[in-house]
């Protein structure tokens, strides 16, 4: 068994596309790895009946894959969240849907990454972005876990970058990987206002406009367009994980 679990999050519309060939593709490599799929509802849409029932009688035939569905939008910071949480290990591998996982006669992507996990690196990024990232339960609870005030979809992963260097005074690394494609679907929720390409206005208005400002000296960009300097304080989210984590043996 791998000592991490996948976290994948996913919506109707990508269902056949993404969904189904990606789940496939890690089973045929490790049939006995956890796989969480947040599945996300759509925005200002009703939750597409025949979409639950295809899905739940595909995941039902997966050996160790448990479905988590939410019957309205939500963040990807929430399902980010919620899928880390639910994981039974302490090291989760988060992905879209929209990726790719190949492998060849001599070896495949899981290869790699096992070889990757003993980098030294607790959280780190594959191939230079969050399409596909790993994390380390600890490291997210002492960092703070992705911001669910960004109630659509974008920067979540630019916040968490941010906080994530006040916090260890370190970038998150990159660590480059073989057999890992990011497709990248055309296949969005039309439901929300999109600032960016298909990333939400409230997010980014949120982040530019309420969380952050520019900073002329000092400050940190991370993955922001300028150095900022954070001026809304976080709420504590999940408060009671610690607690759970300390005394779950006991129960």
């Amino acid at each position: 068994m791998s000592e991490y679990s996948i976290v994948i999050t996913t919506f109707d519309k990508r269902f056949q596309e993404c969904l189904v060939p990606l789940v496939n593709a890690i089973k045929s490599q490790r049939p006995d790895m956890e796989i969480i799929v947040m599945v996300n509802g759509r925005a200002n849409d009703q939750f597409n009946e025949n979409y639950r029932r295809e899905l739940l009688a595909f995941l039902s035939t997966q050996t160790n894959c448990f479905p988590s569905i939410f019957t309205n939008f939500q963040s990807l910071a929430k399902m980010w969240n919620r899928g880390i949480l639910t994981a039974s290990h302490d090291h989760v591998l988060v992905v879209n849907d929209d990726i790719t996982i190949e492998q060849d006669n001599a070896s495949g992507f899981f290869d790699c990454l096992d070889k990757l996990m003993k980098s030294g690196h607790n959280t780190f990024k594959l191939n230079g972005g969050f399409s596909h990232f790993m994390v380390h339960k600890p490291e997210v609870i002492q960092v703070g876990f992705f911001d669910e005030r960004l109630l659509g979809i974008g920067e979540e992963d630019g916040d968490f970058t941010w906080r994530y260097y006040q916090v260890f005074q370190r970038e998150i690394p990159s660590l480059d990987i073989q057999y890992l494609v990011n497709t990248g679907s055309d296949q969005v929720d039309e439901g929300f206002v999109k600032g960016i390409r298909q990333y939400s206005k409230f997010n980014r208005d949120f982040i530019k406009q309420s969380k952050y400002e520019r900073a002329l000296l000092g400050g940190y960009k991370g993955m922001f367009d300028n150095r900022v300097k954070k001026v809304l304080l976080d709420e504590k989210q999940y408060p009671y994980e610690d607690f759970y984590r300390q005394n779950k043996h006991k129960v």
